[in-house]
């Protein structure tokens, strides 16, 4: 473990952005960029670009030191500090060593050429600075799945009210399945709940469930508490180290879930799973701050409640969600008024109205980007 540790933070060099590919797709209007960045006078790209551009996938494997690249169906497998790359039963050079640097895994631009003139002949045009992507098929950048999750559950009440003892894990399912019939019967999406009754699931278990089925939006629905009872409002988080007090309190109150689960479970949530995540998760950074800046909107105009912002904090149940996610923050289980308002149906309908509303909108939005 310390070694792997060593490897990915003591590696590290410095960086410019020396240059960049555009990149089109046939039969789509779709566009892209890939950054060409120099490491000790030798370019390279970020492999999690080099996913994103071909619609692929990337899985590391710290134990035998490789990273593979899995686009048009096919493997491409690298090892760590060699100048290799695998595909089918054949080794190509790359000509400069594979590097870690930052914290990112960074594959040497001959990868590029090789890709156009041997391995996806056909697929992969360059003329110039200009990248031609020939995918089979643009369903694959349509919002076609979306994972809801409702916070806590079972054994885990989450946050329980001061006044009426309400419990979060009733209401934000209550939510969530009325934000799944407004996505089933309005939009051409397939919508899945991490849990349909009062039971318990592990943070962890939640975003497996959603990369498993191969999602395209994880949005998990949690209502908040704080030791001032008087704190109100709504707030919409995404992944990363929190940095403000307050942040790191609601951090704090929904990590606290890890209590109820096996010692088994809870190795999974170590510094090195963070820092492999959020390295993954880093590539769908700009479109969970958007969805997160849509939903606290919507939230806020449907709700009337203070905007408390959106907000960033590093929450175990978002970490291994490899797709756009955020955690919305409805209201303060802890307030006494927004406690009362929570208990209404209509609040809680208005909260699944908002939500489906920003949803909505992100999709249209990016479906038509592709």
């Amino acid at each position: 473990m310390k070694k792997i540790i060593f490897i990915i933070f003591l590696t590290i060099s410095t960086q410019l952005i020396a240059s960049e590919y555009s990149v089109s797709y046939v039969n789509s209007s779709r566009k892209d960029h890939l950054l060409v960045v120099k490491l000790d006078n030798r370019n390279y790209f970020n492999i999690y670009d080099l996913e994103r551009v071909f619609d692929g996938k990337v899985s590391i494997e710290p134990n035998s030191q490789t990273i593979t690249l899995t686009i048009f169906e096919k493997k491409c497998k690298f090892f760590f500090y060699t100048k290799w790359v695998k595909f089918g039963n054949q080794n190509y050079n790359l000509y400069a060593d594979i590097r870690i640097a930052d914290g990112n895994f960074y594959v040497p631009e001959h990868f590029i050429q090789l890709c156009s003139k041997k391995l996806f002949s056909e697929l992969v045009i360059i003329e110039g600075n200009c990248i031609i992507v020939n995918l089979s098929s643009m369903e694959n950048f349509l919002i076609k799945k979306i994972v809801i999750d409702p916070g806590h559950g079972g054994k885990d009440p989450g946050a329980v009210g001061r006044i009426l003892k309400l419990k979060e894990k009733d209401i934000v399912l209550e939510i969530s399945k009325e934000v799944k019939e407004l996505l089933s019967k309005n939009l051409d999406v397939e919508v899945l709940l991490t849990r349909e009754t009062d039971k318990f699931v592990s943070l962890g278990d939640r975003t497996d469930f959603a990369n498993n089925h191969q999602a395209d939006l994880f949005i998990s629905i949690h209502c908040n508490a704080a030791y001032n009872r008087k704190a109100n409002g709504t707030e919409v988080y995404y992944l990363s180290p929190a940095k403000t007090d307050e942040a790191r309190a609601v951090e704090a109150l929904e990590n606290d879930a890890i209590r109820f689960e096996d010692p088994e479970s809870i190795k999974r949530y170590t510094d090195l799973d963070f820092i492999l995540y959020d390295m993954r998760q880093s590539e769908y950074l700009i479109e969970s701050i958007e969805l997160a800046e849509i939903c606290q909107n919507s939230l806020v105009k449907e709700l009337d409640t203070k905007d408390k912002g959106v907000k960033y904090a590093n929450f175990y149940v978002l970490r291994g969600a490899f797709m756009p996610a955020v955690l919305v923050e409805v209201a303060f289980l802890s307030n006494k008024w927004e406690e009362q308002r929570l208990k209404s149906s209509w609040f809680q309908n208005q909260a699944a109205k908002a939500i489906y509303d920003s949803i909505k909108q992100f999709k249209e939005k990016y479906d038509k980007m592709n």
